[in-house]
Parts: C-alpha cells; structure tokens; sequence
C-alpha cells in the first residue's frame, strides 16, 4: 500500500515549474505503473494512465504544473506547505490514489487519469490531449475547490497581446510625435468601456484587465512602441465570438481616430462553462462528500477559468471541478493543504468512482 502523505511529500520534492515538467512526470509514470495503471505519454509530455476496459470511462484529470517560486517542502501543525500543495499536486495526488482501487470496487468501465502539462502558461497540454484519440462520459478536473465543495461553472477567458506603433523623436519635441504608451492607456479606457459590465455578482460580469504594459526605448525619447496584455473574464452566458466583434470595432476605430498601428493576438480564447446539477455525475459525487464527511456538499461558481470549460464542450459530458484544497491560497507564498483534507478527498474520490461507474451485474 502506498502511503498518501509520503507519496504527496514525494510530489512536492520535485519542482514542476510550467514548462520544466518532465522529471515530475517520469515520476508520475514510474509509480502510476507500481500502482496498476496502464501507462503512455503523449507529444505534449501529458501522462495517461488507464485501469479497467469497456465503458463508461470516467476521466479524472489535473495539471501538474505549477508557477514558479519556491515554498520549503515542511509538515506544520498539521499542514503540508510546499510549491503546488493547493495549485494542484493535491488533486493529482488524491484523484491517482484513489483511482488505483479500481480493481476491487468491482465496477463496470474505467478510468482515466490525464495530467496536463502548462496549465499555467499556454494551452499547450489540454489541446494535444483533447486533439488525441481520448473517450470519456464523464469526467472531473482537478482544482482546488476544498473537499466539501464541488464547482459546477466557471468564466470564459480572452487573453489579448497588443502591440501600438507609432512615430516617435526627442522629448524636446514632443509635440510632433505621438506618444504610443499615452495611446496605449487611451485603447485601453476605450477596450474598457466596449466590454465591461457590472451585473449582480462578480461572477455574471465581465471584467477586463490591464495586466501588463511596456514601452519606450530611454527616458528623453517620445516612445514609438508600447505592448499591453489585456485579460478579460466573461460569465458562460457571453459568447467568446461576440465579445471579439466588439474589441475588433474598438480597434478598427480607435486606429482611424488616432492614427496608429495596432496589432494583436488572441492568446487565449475559452469559452464559459456551467455543469447540469441534476447530472449523474454531480448527484455521485454529492452523495460522496455527504457520506465521508457527514454533511451536505455545497456548489460553488468560480470567478477564474478552468479546464473543466475545456473538457466538458469539447466532449460534450457532465464535467465538474474538484480538488482538496483552499483556493484562496493558490499562487501565494502560504501555499498549503491540511492533511486531514487530503486524505478525504482520496476517500471521496474513491467512493464517486464506485458511485459514477456503479456495480458489475453478478
């Protein structure tokens, strides 16, 4: 029997910052295979492991990357602290562990865990699974929602790179010259304006972000190219195509009215997602949560993107996310998961995989 805790210790040891992954995955593979699991690994560097023939085939899955920034690896009043404890070594931990019963939960089907690889900086890993030969009816991403919650929607994700060229010269003078980084504030009140909106929570707005910007070659230079990164989050109820309609005008006009060259890309475009509460899929897995901890599980929508938006359009199945952990912690310094947590989320898991797949015919 392996044992949770070392094994997650084990996990932590290893750096898996986004796109350095690779030790982290052998890894993987190396104790998947002790585990049980049938093993490949695709051109992305994603790692497969399948237990159990036939269908239903429930897709457990979670990424193993993680953003940089080192956290000692320590166990502290009963918490485990570590790079990725949350975001999301945890799920992958918990969802490997408890997919190994398989064999003796005497269930029909099988299960599939796929870790993604770049999660945190492209979606290098989710397409090439997606885009693999990949069959699934049901299926749960791993995300830190903590043990007792389980979310069922989360916001759509426009991620825009642009780039603002105009004729610069010497400050002295400056008014001759257009001032791209000046004009880069200006598209962006304007980019603003187009999108935004303020509805009842949060979660049904859209809200973009100015998340970076630079420019300028020295200080007494009228600056000639400015970038910006513009991040917006819509509800699942915008559509992702009518949003690019109204940046695009924002663009097209904003180029005439000032006379400058604006040149962008989408480098992220996921549409919002909403799971069916009264699917098989979410009904199993409550039913879990209420027998292992003894309480009513509660759902949750998430302000942040997943892969579960991903996953659940592209193959058109109940797909949820679920993964010990607070979210809250994602990302910072104080990044950690208490043990106990971890611990049941491999019990639930396990007793959703008996419940989702259900019992053989005698």
């Amino acid at each position: 029997m392996t044992d949770p805790i070392e094994y997650f210790l084990e996990m932590l040891e290893i750096p898996s910052v986004s796109g350095k992954e690779h030790r982290f995955s052998v890894f993987l593979m190396e104790s998947m295979k002790n585990l049980g699991y049938e093993i490949k690994q695709d051109d992305a560097g994603n790692v497969l492991g399948k237990i159990g023939e036939g269908r239903p085939i429930l897709l457990l899955s979670s990424h193993i990357d993680t953003v940089p920034g080192e956290i000692p690896v320590r166990e502290e009043n009963g918490r485990i602290y570590g790079r990725g404890a949350v975001d999301a070594k945890a799920s992958v931990a918990s969802m490997i562990l408890a997919g190994s019963f398989l064999p003796e939960l005497e269930v029909e089907g099988a299960l599939i865990f796929a870790d993604v690889v770049e999660e945190e900086s492209s979606l290098k890993g989710i397409q090439t699974l997606l885009e693999g030969n990949l069959e699934a009816d049901y299926a749960i991403f791993g995300e830190p929602t903590k043990s007792h919650r389980i979310c069922l929607a989360s916001k759509g994700r426009l991620l825009f790179k642009i780039n603002l060229k105009t004729k610069g010269g010497h400050v002295a003078c400056s008014w001759v010259y257009k001032n791209s980084i000046e004009l880069a504030y200006d598209l962006w009140k304007k980019f603003k304006e187009s999108v935004e909106t303020q509805e009842k929570t949060p979660f049904f707005s859209t809200i973009p972000n100015l998340t970076q910007i630079t420019g300028g070659a020295a200080p007494n230079v009228i600056p000639s190219e400015c970038q910006l990164f513009i991040d917006v989050r819509f509800p699942y109820m915008v559509k992702s195509t009518k949003l690019l309609g109204t940046i695009e005008k924002t663009f097209k006009e904003f180029k005439e009215m000032n006379g400058v060259q604006i040149s962008y890309d989408v480098l992220s475009q996921i549409e919002g997602f909403r799971a069916d509460k009264d699917s098989t899929l979410v009904k199993e897995l409550a039913k879990a949560i209420s027998d292992i901890k003894n309480t009513e599980p509660r759902y949750i929508r998430k302000t942040g993107t997943c892969f579960m938006n991903i996953i659940g359009r592209w193959f058109n199945i109940p797909t949820v996310s679920y993964g010990p952990g607070d979210p809250a912690l994602e990302h910072t310094d104080e990044e950690h998961i208490e043990k106990q947590e971890l611990l049941e989320s491999i019990d639930i898991l396990k007793k959703a995989i008996k419940n989702i797949l259900g019992q053989k015919n005698s």
